[in-house]
């Protein structure tokens, strides 16, 4: 079972040392990191390494550099220096360590670290490091005001006044090993992931999606109740009345913290961030309330920590987040191992693929199904890939959704019907470029649409796809890995999941491509 042997931080506090007394001294405020993001996260991972090598390197993000993207995404040629996959492939080349990013929104950490511990247990590595950032920068800061989102007066998550949240920079590098490795550090007792099929920018109402994943974590780890929950808190009313639901469902009774009153939301970053400090309250048997929290007003029956300084009880904890799209991700850490799981006998039962004139089906054992488009891709791109030839029927939200998104829709329709605990696994290079340089033109005109902004984040086409399928499973984007990586994550993925959808999708540049292939449990 995997441990946590190393650990830096970095937020406008300062260290992780640093952060936690401010923390429970409850007085700080969200900001911006200094520097290039690239060099920050190459110190931070340098400084959890303490000289040991990674045999992998994972990133977590959301939008990575987002100022730096959006600038080559404009320029002549488009390229995509300062997203996820660039991101990604620059650590890796600096830590002589192959590397990909994952994108689950706001879950990406949990989902990237679940990635991780995976790939130690299969034997792959005796060491994975994960690392977290997120540079916002106006175009996410634009995106999330346009969708009145922002809290003015600051973050106060679970607090009955809350109104919205508050975006800050923090990044973090967390150095996962085998038991058998050195090191004392918290094991990684347990990982869960979900899919609302909800809604693509709130989450569901009762918290259904997110108790899944915490659920689904707690079970893997086989410890019993946690001894605190450390809540993803964004501030905003219906994301802080959702958790506190699915944390009484899950885990009764348990006290719950959240540190985006400090810290601030840092976007895909955070979970990672506050894994961190999970493991060293864990160490230290002592924890910090929510700042900003004035008077509990939440749905559900939970305790929530006031601000300050608290005792520990002996146990596990829980550390949960969740993202637009209905993405969800929790995290377990304790004392002891538990025990593994073996990935089930499988096999790939159906593959398909989109091409400019025709969808073409193979499933095991049979022959090839063609079938030509109507409204076919001109010079190698992508069919229109209209409703009515995806689904069969007239659907009047179809056109708000990019190529993508729709790509991966009618994946999903050629491979069914899929298990509802079906998980979604979507590469890709560009990811969403072609909704993110649209966006950016308009917002630097002065008109940030708060709907085309939910389709700016590369995970936005596994929201969709859940939504219409009406799938439960886990949902993430890898971004830079190579086939032989994602099939690879795709397969360890059936320790958990009945089937796994496994796709790339390339609709912005050439060679456009939409493939995808079914593993099943046999």
């Amino acid at each position: 079972m995997p441990r946590i042997i190393g650990c830096a931080v970095a937020t406008p506090q300062g260290s992780l040392d640093a952060t936690i007394h401010a923390l429970r001294a409850a007085h700080g405020q969200p900001g911006e990191l200094a520097g290039e993001l690239i060099g920050l996260l190459h110190a931070l991972s340098l400084e959890a390494l303490a000289g040991l090598r990674p045999d992998l390197v994972v990133l977590a993000t959301t939008k990575g550099d987002c100022d730096r993207w959006c600038t080559a995404l404009l320029a002549e040629g488009g390229g995509l220096e300062g997203g996820p996959a660039w991101l990604a492939r620059q650590l890796g080349e600096r830590l002589a360590a192959p590397a990909f990013a994952v994108s689950s929104a706001c879950a990406s950490s949990p989902l990237a670290v679940g990635v991780a511990a995976r790939w130690l247990l299969a034997g792959r590595a005796q060491r994975v490091l994960v690392v977290g950032g997120d540079r916002s920068g106006a175009f996410v800061r634009d995106g999330f005001s346009a969708l009145r989102a922002i809290d003015p007066v600051g973050c106060r998550p679970f607090d009955a006044d809350r109104v919205g949240l508050r975006l800050g920079e923090a990044a973090a590098a967390l150095l996962l090993a085998r038991d058998d490795d050195a090191g004392s550090g918290p094991f990684l007792q347990g990982w869960g992931a979900s899919m609302d099929a909800n809604h693509l920018t709130g989450p569901s109402r009762d918290g259904a999606g997110l108790a899944l994943a915490c659920t689904r974590a707690l079970e893997r780890a086989s410890s019993g109740p946690p001894a605190l929950i450390i809540a993803h808190g964004t501030g905003t009313r219906y994301n802080d009345d959702s958790e506190s639901l699915a944390y009484a469902r899950a885990c009764p009774g348990v006290p719950l913290t959240a540190l985006k009153g400090l810290i601030g939301h840092s976007l895909g970053a955070c979970g990672l961030v506050e894994l961190a400090i999970a493991q060293e309250f864990h160490r230290r048997g002592r924890c910090a309330g929510v700042v900003g929290l004035t008077r509990q007003g939440c749905a559900g029956a939970v305790e929530v920590l006031p601000p300050g300084s608290h005792d520990l009880a002996p146990g596990a904890i829980l550390s949960a987040n969740a993202g637009f799209g209905g993405l969800n991700g929790a995290v377990v850490i304790g004392d002891r191992p538990a025990p593994a799981r073996a990935v089930a006998r499988h096999e790939c039962t159906t593959v398909v693929e989109i091409m400019p004139d025709c969808w073409m089906r193979r499933r095991a054992g049979g022959s090839p199904e063609r079938t030509p488009w109507s409204e076919p891709g001109d010079g190698g791109a992508l069919p229109r890939l209209g409703a009515r030839e995806v689904t069969g029927s007239a659907d009047a939200s179809w056109g708000r959704m990019d190529l993508a998104c729709r790509a991966l829709v009618a994946l999903g329709h050629l491979l069914g019907p899929l298990p509802r605990e079906c998980a979604l696994v979507l590469c890709s290079e560009s990811g969403c470029a072609a909704t993110d340089r649209l966006y950016e033109l308009e917002r630097r005109a002065g008109h940030a649409d708060p709907q085309r902004f939910a389709y700016t984040l590369p995970s936005t086409p596994i929201g969709e796809t859940s939504i219409r399928l009406k799938l439960q499973g886990p949902g993430l984007v890898l971004l830079g890995a190579d086939e032989q990586q994602a099939r690879q994550v795709a397969e360890d993925l059936l320790a958990d999941c009945p089937a796994v959808v496994l796709a790339w999708v390339e609709a912005d540049r050439p060679p456009h491509r939409a493939y995808a292939e079914l593993w099943q449990v046999r």
